[in-house]
């Protein structure tokens, strides 16, 4: 049975998130560069670039964090990784190594593979959420290490039952 490890909310960080800013923001920048059009007195002329700059910067950030963004499965010693139109299955004894960031939010896991796969050697998902220090280190990226060495060393990795039913019910 395939155990979900990456947040329920990565749809909603993938997809949603990006174009809501984007649109709204656009728009927001949009009047600020229209309003004298409509009557009423134009805005800063610093205040407009700024906006329009951090616009641009905002959107090509956002496009970049959206397309590294992966739906993370894990069945028996394999992970499926999605981007919700195509997916892959990577056998866990190709993980290099786990990392997780610190200071981001929602706190993210790198998969580095040990070969490029069909979106290069880099996998990255968003944890499930939870309440924890930003110097702590989430459970999900001890446990894929356990299982990463499990599975090179030929021991049998795969789902930890009810660890990964916990994980996996916070989102």
């Amino acid at each position: 049975m395939r155990e979900r490890i990456s947040s329920l909310w990565t749809y909603f960080y993938k997809r949603i998130f990006p174009a809501l800013w984007i649109i709204g923001f656009g728009a927001f920048t949009a009047w600020l560069w229209l309003g004298n059009l409509t009557g009423r007195a134009p805005m800063p002329f610093q205040l407009r670039w700024f906006a329009l700059l951090a616009w641009c910067g905002g959107t090509g950030f956002l496009v970049w964090y959206s397309r590294m963004l992966k739906e993370v499965w894990l069945y028996e010693d394999q992970l499926i990784v999605s981007d919700y139109d195509t997916e892959e299955w990577v056998p866990l004894r190709q993980v290099e190594e786990v990392r997780e960031t610190r200071f981001w939010n929602p706190k993210l896991i790198k998969l580095r593979l040990r070969s490029a796969g069909r979106w290069g050697d880099l996998i990255v998902f968003v944890a499930p959420l939870r309440f924890q220090f930003v110097f702590m280190n989430h459970p999900l990226a001890g446990h894929l290490r356990t299982l990463v060495s499990e599975a090179r060393a030929g021991g049998s990795a795969g789902m930890a039952g009810p660890f990964m039913n916990h994980l996996s019910q916070k989102g």
